[in-house]
């Protein structure tokens, strides 16, 4: 088993957005074959907001699969192309992968 963690920090006029988002991540994390459970976690500060999406999955390959989906990946081409446009509400990205031992 494997704990997936990424966190994003946040400009604080992006909370709600990244609500719903985060909200639609861990309903589809839920879904999704090889995915054992699923959740968000949520702070603030003055100028900030923090979202960590939490999951756990059977194995590391699940988690690719579903980050691999059409829809995921044209969430990320959307935004890409979206960058000059729109600058991000993202600050900051981190990712973590965690293997469970005994």
């Amino acid at each position: 088993m494997i704990v997936q963690t990424v966190t994003f920090v946040i400009k604080k006029e992006g909370k709600e957005m990244f609500e719903s988002k985060t909200s639609k991540d861990v309903a589809s994390m839920l879904g999704f074959s090889g995915c054992l459970s699923s959740e968000c976690w949520f702070t603030e500060n003055k100028d900030t907001c923090e979202f960590m999406l939490v999951s756990k999955w059977q194995s590391k390959k699940d988690f690719q699969n579903w980050l691999k989906r059409p829809e995921h990946l044209q969430e990320h081409r959307d935004a890409h192309q979206n960058k000059e446009a729109k600058p991000s509400i993202v600050l900051e990205k981190i990712r973590k992968s965690y293997e469970v031992s005994a």
